[in-house]
């Protein structure tokens, strides 16, 4: 074989899997169709186990250097405002929040330095090589040369279109339809909350953002029903802005606040729990779990998501295990961890009062 693994996809959970067997003293080659640094539409919220992973590869203080720690919830549910200071968990009792531009360069360059990883940039996966019903490989296409490699596996971290996952079509464990549509921008200029604070605004089943990121910017969102899609996106712009203009709390600093970015979004994000691995191929990331945005779960999904897998693969290229086992392995911890937080955000998908109204009760506040 060429290669141990060949990794589909470098951003969060490419590189740090990529960066993790590499480390392991894997040989792999990660692929990916953009150029770095290179932005991508995503959450960018992340917590934990996202710091976690960034500890494990050794960029955690490069990525906090980026952007503030933010140690307090600033919630406002329907006017009642109700700010409460992070104090759990205890190795990492804080939240940030870093453009994907920033974020992926660091975890690029991580990979491609990591002894054993090579990086082709620009290459554009083309067909899976197939011997016997296992994959054994990846055809791509790079500055218009036609290109392939073998591999022991191949591990398909390149998103919600993944392009692994069309091919092997994963059987799905779980699944939800399109309930709401995303948009945000990068603005200057935006007083933050003390803390330094990550706001989360309700009104009814609408919910802002605006939350401090690198570059001293700050990230506006906003998350509504699908119902609103149509109308949304005939003016994104605009209607960002005037649904952050309904929020009282936030209303007020927004006007000495300029836009330094497009306004970017989506209202096309399903959610789906596919099972992750087959015979030579396994996916990680989006490619094999993608839940609506609105809780802001998808890097450090993705990046425990890696760290779970290099692990299994670690132990199957030692030979401790064989491939099933090393993969029914991944998939029950991936599931364990993820599987309350996947059901939680598809349900309340669909209607956030519900959670808000039992969020106000709890603190005798409804």
């Amino acid at each position: 074989m060429d290669y141990d693994v060949i990794i589909i996809g470098a951003r969060v959970a490419g590189s740090v899997l990529a960066s993790l067997l590499g480390d392991a003293g894997q040989r792999v080659l990660l692929l990916d169709r953009a150029s770095f640094p290179s932005d991508t539409l995503s959450t960018h919220f992340f917590r934990a186990p996202a710091l976690r992973a960034f500890e494990r590869i050794g960029v955690r203080q490069s990525v906090e250097a980026t952007a503030p720690r933010l140690s307090v919830d600033y919630n406002v549910i329907d006017g009642i405002v109700f700010p409460e200071a992070l104090d759990e968990p205890e190795d990492y009792p804080y939240y940030m929040c870093v453009r994907r531009l920033t974020l992926d360069d660091i975890l690029v360059r991580r990979a491609q330095s990591t002894a054993g990883v090579e990086l082709r940039q620009g290459a554009v996966a083309t067909g899976l090589l197939w011997e016997d019903d296992r994959c054994i490989g990846v055809r791509w296409k790079e500055d218009t040369q036609a290109r392939e490699a073998r591999a022991r596996a191949v591990v398909g971290a390149d998103g919600v279109h993944s392009f692994v996952a069309r091919q092997v079509k994963p059987a799905v464990e779980h699944e939800a339809p399109v309930q709401r549509a995303m948009y945000y921008a990068y603005f200057q200029g935006i007083p933050p909350q003390d803390g330094p604070a990550a706001e989360f605004h309700f009104r009814g089943n609408n919910l802002a953002y605006c939350i401090p990121t690198d570059a001293g910017l700050t990230l506006l969102a906003i998350s509504v029903p699908i119902d609103q899609f149509k109308e949304f996106r005939r003016d994104p712009e605009g209607n960002l802005l005037a649904e952050l203009r309904q929020m009282e709390a936030l209303a007020p600093r927004l006007n000495g606040g300029d836009r330094v970015a497009p306004v970017q979004g989506s209202g096309s994000i399903p959610g789906y729990l596919r099972v992750p691995y087959g015979p030579g191929w396994a996916l990680v990331g989006d490619a094999a779990m993608v839940m609506d945005p609105w809780s802001g779960q998808g890097i450090d999904q993705a990046t425990t998501g890696a760290t779970l897998l290099a692990d299994q693969l670690s132990a199957f290229f030692r030979g401790e295990v064989n491939w099933d086992t090393a993969m029914d392995a991944y998939h029950h911890a991936r599931n364990e961890f993820s599987l309350k937080t996947y059901r939680r955000t598809c349900t309340y998908a669909a209607d956030l009062t519900p959670m808000t109204k039992a969020a106000l009760e709890r603190r005798a506040l409804g």
